[in-house]
């Protein structure tokens, strides 16, 4: 069990992306939550009306109906919201069901949620508390806290706490791949930071990039500087004072009892799963809305909730200061808080966490100056509700105060020092182009074209008030962009080095140079050899490497890939179900891929990391029958180039049992990026 841009036939891409669902997982597996695939209208106040006040009647009124949307009843499983105001819980309620077929409500009180990265927030806080009792410093190099963990730091710059509690730690991978792990198996937090010990690749401090092995490490240096274990520590210093009795970090029988079932995208009941590991710190918290009101209450009260003080009130601002930013007019990170959403925040002080896995999706928010907070989850991958709820709720009760810019000029020579392809620092897949106009910039990403007009130094506005903001590096160049993929910034990319078996005019140069410039082909040769045939491990390799996936420590199953400069990705690709061997054993990485084994491995890559469904395609030639849905879902997307012939009843020949060229592979790649993510 796991816990967790091309031409084509244009009716078979037609019925492809009309089934558009299954990206949605995407935004799971990144803990994203800048954009939801799928909106429902949020029910907003006139700006001319009166403050409402936060009051139980009204605000029970006001997400009543909210809920009470059409849209919002056909797409609900069940949910948790909870809202607190001036000390005071002012509405904690459930709606729909913990389990649908048995027909049992949510109760805000008693049923359990997955709140996933909101755990973040309460890991910062087992920090801090160190921190106030002199037994951890925050500037301090961590490795004088890990009980003699061996971080290999490539930078020269000591890791810190701080960079850690702020994203900002500079490893080359910041998330473990998806681990099979069955209910009540063990896999104990100091084992799981031994595992997937990445390494720092970055300066750090220099760039943002959400950092989930961070938060377990800072869970495992909370439980070797208390010398309890992490959960132990989290329910005597956090959850016992707070009267956080229904919380817990680790699933018990008791706890997996009360939990909500969770829900896929089509409506589906999903089996429950473990924690990874069994105390996770960056997303294990299982809790209710009644102990998430106490939380919340005792962030707005400075620390304390019912003379029950669990921080200082310095701590208390530090965590709410998000000061870690692209540019100071877009609220970055703090202490375990960032920003969600904060197009809505009407020019106030909202400091927020969300919250992903697989069937669960929460938010939290918290408006400090007006004391006011804002909790909720909800048991179903279906329409996302946290979007519309926030936008509605600051429409409602905290509208009229919003940020006006003046008119901002910047020459068109000056806007085209930002243009340049920017590339995702935490999904390497994932592409900005940036492009010059005569009065802005121009954005093409997975989400379509985007204008964006300047409105300050670094600092841009899209046609629907969203703002992005780009970075200098030391030397005063652009080099960072941050706009509405919400858990990195991107990187500028230098232009590709020209090959010399690769002329401008050659047919499949846009796409060896795209890839070039991302990365996936070296730029210390001088030749690209574009007719020389892809080995299985070269392949393996490139798909692995363009996910952004953390790479397997775990010794090579295949017996005949233990030597082979792939063996890590090849191990990484057989851990994500995406290879697999013979029956002897063997992977055979040297050997010449061929197109149809290729195409399997990129539908099952699809199918495993993005739930990609399986579609079929109209073929001409012949292909093995363990290969044709593998060859239909690539020739279905269109990813593939000249090479491929279609006959004048559309049928297409993809060649499924010649060897995999290297100008071939090119094309497969770089329009499985365009096509998967758009």
């Amino acid at each position: 069990m796991k816990s967790y841009v091309a031409t084509c036939p244009a009716q078979q891409q037609q019925n492809y992306k009309s089934n558009h669902k299954w990206k949605r997982t995407l935004a799971n597996i990144l803990l994203v939550a800048s954009l939801s695939f799928t909106t429902i209208t949020s029910v907003s106040a006139e700006n001319s009306l009166p403050l409402h006040q936060v009051t139980p009647q009204e605000t029970e009124s006001f997400i009543n109906q909210f809920f009470s949307q059409p849209e919002m009843k056909s797409a609900l499983k069940g949910a948790v919201v909870t809202v607190v105001h001036d000390q005071q819980i002012v509405l904690n309620k459930g709606y729909g069901y913990a389990n649908v077929a048995k027909q049992i409500p949510v109760d805000a009180d008693s049923t359990l949620f997955r709140v996933a990265s909101i755990s973040k927030t309460l890991t910062a806080t087992a920090i801090m508390q160190l921190v106030e009792q002199g037994k951890l410093k925050l500037n301090e190099d961590v490795s004088t806290y890990t009980d003699g963990l061996d971080l290999t730091n490539h930078t020269g710059t000591a890791l810190t706490l701080e960079h850690l509690m702020t994203h900002t730690s500079g490893f080359d991978f910041t998330d473990a791949a998806a681990t099979d792990r069955e209910l009540g198996s063990s896999y104990p937090l100091e084992q799981f930071i031994k595992d997937h010990q990445p390494s720092v690749v970055r300066t750090p401090g220099e760039v943002f990039r959400y950092d989930n092995y961070g938060y377990a490490l800072l869970g495992y240096i909370v439980q070797k500087q208390s010398k309890l274990p992490f959960e132990t520590y989290v329910q005597q210093h956090i959850f016992q004072p707070l009267g956080m009795s229904d919380s817990h970090f680790t699933l018990s029988k008791d706890s997996l009892s009360k939990l909500a079932t969770p829900y896929g995208a089509e409506g589906q009941a999903l089996p429950q799963y473990p924690n990874v590991p069994d105390s996770s710190p960056e997303g294990g918290l299982i809790t209710t809305g009644r102990d998430m009101a106490h939380f919340m209450l005792a962030q707005l009260n400075q620390g304390s909730y019912q003379g029950a003080r669990i921080l200082e009130p310095a701590s208390v601002q530090d965590m709410q200061t998000l000061d870690v930013s692209i540019h100071p007019d877009i609220p970055g990170t703090g202490y375990g808080f960032e920003s969600t959403y904060s197009q809505y925040n009407h020019g106030r002080k909202v400091v927020s966490k969300a919250g992903d896995l697989a069937g669960f999706h929460s938010n939290l928010w918290l408006l400090p100056n007006e004391k006011t907070g804002l909790f909720v989850v909800s048991n179903s991958d279906g329409s996302d509700l946290r979007e519309a709820l926030f936008q509605a709720f600051m429409d409602h009760f905290y509208p009229n105060n919003e940020t006006h810019y003046a008119d901002y000029i910047v020459p068109e020579s000056s806007l085209r020092t930002y243009e340049g392809l920017y590339r995702d620092i935490r999904l390497p897949a994932w592409l900005y182009d940036v492009s010059a106009t005569e009065t802005g910039l121009q954005v093409i990403d997975a989400y379509g074209t985007h204008n964006l007009t300047p409105v300050k130094d670094m600092l841009f506005m899209d046609d629907d008030g969203k703002l992005a903001g780009f970075k200098k590096n030391q030397s005063g160049e652009i080099s960072y962009f941050y706009y509405n993929k919400s858990d990195s910034w991107s990187e500028k990319l230098a232009e590709a080095k020209p090959y010399e078996d690769v002329p401008e005019d050659h047919p499949y140069a846009p796409y060896i140079y795209r890839l070039t410039q991302i990365g996936l082909y070296p730029q210390d040769q001088s030749r690209f050899e574009p007719e020389k045939p892809v080995s299985r491990g070269e392949f393996v390799t490139q798909v692995v490497g363009i996910s952004g996936m953390s790479i397997s420590t775990q010794s090579p199953k295949f017996k005949d890939t233990q030597s082979s400069p792939y063996a890590a990705y090849i191990q990484t690709a057989l851990e994500l179900g995406i290879v697999q061997g013979n029956t002897r054993g063997l992977f055979h990485p040297d050997q010449a891929i061929t197109r149809q084994e290729a195409a399997v491995i990129i539908s099952r890559t699809a199918q495993q990391l993005l739930g990609a469904p399986a579609v079929t395609a109209n073929l001409a030639g012949s292909q093995d029958r363990w290969a044709k849905e593998g060859v239909q879902f690539v020739v279905a997307l269109g990813l593939y180039g000249p090479e491929v012939s279609i006959s004048s009843s559309g049928a297409v020949d993809y060649r499924s049992k010649q060897p995999m060229l290297r100008q071939e592979s090119s094309v497969l790649m770089y329009k499985m990026l365009g096509t998967l993510l758009h």
